[in-house]
C-alpha cells in the first residue's frame, strides 16, 4: 500500500493549526452567511458592520500570529481582543434591532465568545513568556 503524497497548504501549517485563528475564520464565515441572508436595503450598514467586524477579528489574529517578537505579538493580540469585543457588540446590536433571530444571535455570540476566550488565553500565555524573559534578563519590570 503506497502512501499518498501530502499537499503542503498555501498558508503556513502553524497558522492553520492555530485554534484561535480556526475559530475566528469559522465564525467570520458563519456571520457572513447569516448576515447576507438578513441583509435588506435599510439594514445594509449593520449587516456590513457585522461582516467587517468578523473579518477584522480573523485578520487581526493572523497578523498577530505572524509577529516574531513577543512584545509585538502581545500588542497585536491585544488588537485582536479589541476586534473580538467589537464583533460581540455588533452581534448584540443586531439582536436588539431584531435584525437576526434570537437563536442565531445566541449561536453567533457563543462562537464569538469562544474566539475571544482563545485570544485572551493566548494573551495570558504571551504575558507569562514576556515576564519570564524579563526575569531571566535580570530586569524587574511589570508587564502591562
Amino acid at each position: 500500500m503506497a502512501l499518498a503524497r501530502r499537499e503542503i497548504p498555501a498558508m503556513a501549517a502553524g497558522m492553520r493549526e492555530f485554534r484561535a485563528w480556526q475559530e475566528a475564520v469559522a465564525t467570520a464565515g458563519e456571520v457572513t452567511r447569516v448576515a447576507r441572508k438578513a441583509s435588506r436595503g435599510e439594514t445594509r450598514p449593520l449587516t456590513d458592520l457585522l461582516i467587517q467586524c468578523s473579518a477584522e477579528l480573523a485578520l487581526a489574529i493572523a497578523r498577530a500570529h505572524s509577529k516574531s517578537d513577543l512584545v509585538a505579538q502581545r500588542d497585536a493580540f491585544q488588537s485582536a481582543r479589541e476586534a473580538a469585543v467589537s464583533l460581540e457588540t455588533s452581534i448584540a446590536i443586531a439582536r436588539h434591532a431584531d435584525l437576526l433571530p434570537v437563536a442565531t444571535c445566541a449561536d453567533l455570540s457563543a462562537r464569538a465568545a469562544t474566539t475571544s476566550r482563545l485570544v485572551a488565553g493566548y494573551l495570558l500565555y504571551l504575558e507569562r513568556q514576556i515576564s519570564a524573559e524579563f526575569v531571566e534578563a535580570g530586569e524587574s519590570r511589570t508587564v502591562s
